[in-house]
């Protein structure tokens, strides 16, 4: 080979694995924002880069040998992007498909259109393979962004993941094999992109029947979101109640200290009278004074409701909010975000001895920056590192968390969890400008 082919050969399949790398990235999303995007992105590209170049210098058309960089794909998946195994598996298997249905498929249908011969074609270095090359690249980089404006990675059951996942793995075979087949037989070419045609037909089929699913899916998870806020406004009204009852105490309290105070007072009993005001300061108004009052009603609403609760079940908690850092954001999302961290946070400090919740919010730069810490007993990621709901209903009770990660997207937000000091964090980053421009 000159020196212009091995560049060609080189460049050819350093842009190949970067699309094919990118669009499963794309596809399912990075689980992290910092270093470890940019290390793994790179490591696996070059693991597939050196792969594909030592099949090709060891055989003409990798066929069955494909499998390998699913392979790289997967474990790059698993180890830096979102989504379940299955769905991570699926996608490594599918973009082998894309690319071995577009190369193969351009190739004959460019050979039998000029009446070339598909083994020159893979194995004759001209000015024709290089034409086929870079039309199969471009027909590849579309169809994967075509592919990515239709993407879902909503969970499925696992017998549909077994004939999604099967049927592609049986494509990738028959094309391998459909292609040596071209190679060897010239003259058959026409009837094998005939098969080829039938085999794109049965995964076009089958994504479609992906999509299908995904769809019934969203269905069924905006019928449980309704009954999660349905159940969560009861929950809220109860809430409410208990604080407007809470106040109703307080005032019919109040008005008895008073009157004690008053007497002691008339009675000129100065030194009983503060001891009383001291042991009232000490013990009651820090009750009242744990209202919450800010620039955001829905906010307060909330915050103050979930008080109560935490006053009911003796857990301390803290608020602590820079002033006008929650301007902006709307009523609903408010709602949605605080009562859905809030009811999370309550649940795990009820189950602790500390009982004690946190909540910190201010404005960092860009974002406004939201964090709300409660006790653990054990830690919760070592065990749960999904966060998938303990209750019986995992759809309807896991609906929470997901509400959680949907808000943050909206707003081009990050969130982490974490755990230190016995306590398990929730930082929630929100870009304010998005903010301003959903008001």
């Amino acid at each position: 080979m000159t020196v212009f082919e091995i560049i060609f050969e080189l460049g050819i399949n350093l842009i190949e694995t970067l699309i094919m790398l990118d669009f499963i990235t794309r596809y399912l999303g990075c689980k992290y924002n910092d270093q470890r995007k940019i290390i793994g992105f790179i490591s696996a590209w070059l693991v597939l880069f050196l792969e594909l170049c030592l099949i090709n210098y060891v055989l003409p058309f990798e066929g069955i040998i494909a499998f390998i960089p699913i392979v790289v794909r997967f474990i790059y998946a698993l180890m830096f992007l979102n989504g379940s195994v299955l769905l991570k598996l699926w996608i490594s298997a599918l973009t082998e498909i894309i690319l071995m249905i577009v190369a193969v498929g351009s190739n004959l249908g460019i050979c039998y259109i000029i009446g070339y011969n598909p083994n020159d074609m893979i194995t004759v270095f001209n000015i024709t393979r290089i034409i086929s090359v870079i039309i199969v690249h471009i027909i590849i980089f579309y169809a994967t962004r075509v592919i990515l404006r239709y993407r879902y990675k909503n969970p499925i059951d696992k017998q549909s993941w077994f004939l999604l996942i099967l049927i592609p793995t049986i494509s990738l075979i028959s094309l391998s094999a459909l292609m040596l087949a071209a190679m060897d037989y010239e003259a058959i070419k026409g009837y094998i992109l005939v098969g080829m045609a039938s085999i794109v037909i049965a995964n076009i089929i089958t994504y479609y029947f992906f999509e299908q699913l995904n769809k019934r899916y969203e269905t069924n998870l905006k019928m449980k979101l309704l009954e999660q806020n349905n159940e969560n406004a009861l929950r809220n009204i109860e809430q409410a109640n208990a604080y407007v009852e809470q106040m109703k105490a307080v005032r019919h309290d109040m008005n008895n200290q008073l009157a004690i105070i008053h007497n002691l007072a008339s009675a000129g009993k100065t030194e009983e009278m503060m001891s009383y005001i001291d042991t009232l300061t000490n013990n009651y108004l820090p009750d009242i004074q744990s209202y919450i009052h800010t620039d955001n009603d829905a906010f307060d609403a909330i915050m103050n409701s979930k008080i109560a609760v935490c006053n009911q079940k003796h857990i301390f908690i803290e608020v602590k909010e820079k002033k006008n850092s929650l301007d902006g954001l709307n009523a609903v999302d408010t709602g949605i975000l605080f009562g859905n961290l809030l009811d999370n946070a309550v649940e795990a400090a009820d189950k602790t001895e500390n009982r004690r919740i946190t909540v910190d919010i201010q404005t960092q730069g860009e974002y406004l920056s939201i964090l709300v810490t409660n006790s653990i007993s054990a830690s919760v990621l070592g065990n749960n590192s999904e966060l998938e709901t303990s209750k019986k209903d995992k759809d309807l009770h896991g609906i929470g968390i997901k509400n959680i990660r949907a808000l943050v997207s909206k707003y081009d937000g990050m969130i982490q969890f974490y755990e230190e000091a016995n306590e398990f964090c929730c930082h929630i980053l929100l870009d304010k400008n998005k903010i301003s421009e959903t008001r």
